[in-house]
């Protein structure tokens, strides 16, 4: 208890630990002084709250204290302070060592993404070496068969027929080889600018007016938003999804594509429209072959693939690329479909990022 000007009238035993009179303020850590802070408070008749280390008398040990002194005020005056000291000592050491802790533990993920970001760029420079490499020889091997089957194999269908696989199986080794490489590519650092959807799909659908003229297919785009988003991975996206509505067509039926976009509430497959909505939903729906959706996981996984190499050829890396993009985009990517029926590829987008550069 403290008097009106700030004089010490009243303490309890435990002042004793730290002050061997009840006028004589217990000595505080040179570099946690409160006297000239408290004048002020004292002056201006308000409360005064600090963190502070007193010294114990017995063991000479500053032990950290929560410093407490209230006014007491009678019709807007003062009359009286209380103050207390709460031993914090235990709390704010235990705090310093979590500290400590997370500190160290923030210098061991700091060096270890710092070692994650060296092993990356090993790795694509290495892939990029072992592409390189591989894809040469396969060349000529291709053009040597080709040369072989043309000059030499014209009267053997038999030997024509092995050196077809043989061909067939080096060109499929080599858009692995191709695909493995731009998936590797795909944690490259890019910037997200204003897209224009739309333009991204006019573009893409002029690479693929050949095959959509062989097949006789329908392709229809509706009114798509412009968004955030890094262009040359969007068209990635795009790119597989259309690929696998040609490619995965059933045989007698002419392929039929929509693509459709729409503004919604949330980040979910299935959120309600929403006029000015902060995401758009984006569905590319075909009436190809489709697929069990108890495989649904397993479609945007790397190398995994649902139907018969000799029917349909591919790598199994398109609709993981296709994933991988659109995470980047902080984004979900999901299918809906039956056997027989189609397939509905559903992706969902922020329509503005928050950062500017991602990986």
């Amino acid at each position: 208890m403290l008097q009106q000007g700030g004089e010490i009238e009243y303490v309890n035993e435990h002042w004793y630990k730290y002050s061997r009179q009840l006028d004589q303020f217990p000595e505080m850590h040179p570099d946690d002084n409160i006297h000239l802070e408290w004048e002020t408070y004292l002056k201006q008749g308000v409360e005064y709250i600090k963190e502070t280390r007193l010294k114990e008398l017995t063991t000479g040990e500053y032990r950290y204290h929560l410093l407490r002194i209230t006014p007491i005020k009678f019709e807007e005056v003062t009359v009286r302070w209380v103050g207390t000291f709460t031993d914090i000592h235990q709390q704010k050491i235990n705090a310093e060592i979590l500290e400590q802790k997370v500190e160290l533990r923030t210098k061991e993920l700091l060096d270890k993404n710092v070692e994650l970001e060296r092993t990356n760029h090993e790795l694509q420079q290495f892939a990029w070496v072992v592409s390189h490499d591989l894809k040469e020889p396969l060349r000529k091997i291709q053009i040597f068969n080709g040369v072989i089957k043309e000059k030499y194999l014209k009267d053997n269908n038999e030997a024509i027929s092995y050196l077809d696989r043989s061909i067939q199986s080096s060109a499929r080794m080599s858009r692995l080889i191709s695909d493995v490489l731009e998936y590797s590519r795909l944690s490259n650092s890019s910037s997200f600018q204003e897209t224009n959807l739309n333009e991204i799909l006019h573009e893409l659908l002029i690479d693929f007016d050949d095959l959509i003229s062989r097949k006789e297919a329908i392709v229809s785009v509706g009114n798509l938003p412009v968004i955030s988003a890094m262009p040359s991975r969007i068209r990635q996206v795009f790119q597989n999804l259309i690929s696998n509505a040609l490619k995965f067509s059933k045989p007698t039926v002419a392929p039929v594509i929509h693509i459709t976009g729409e503004l919604v509430a949330d980040k979910s497959i299935d959120s309600p429209a929403k006029e000015n909505g902060a995401f758009c939903r984006i569905i590319v729906e075909d009436n190809g072959i489709g697929f069990d959706e108890k495989f649904l996981n397993r479609i945007f996984i790397i190398f995994q693939r649902l139907n018969d190499q000799s029917s349909y050829e591919g790598t199994g890396i398109g609709l993981a690329i296709a994933k991988k993009n659109i995470d980047t985009h902080n984004g979900i990517i999901s299918a809906k479909s039956q056997m027989g029926e189609g397939t509905s590829f559903i992706i969902v987008l922020p329509v503005n990022q928050t950062n500017h550069v991602l990986k």
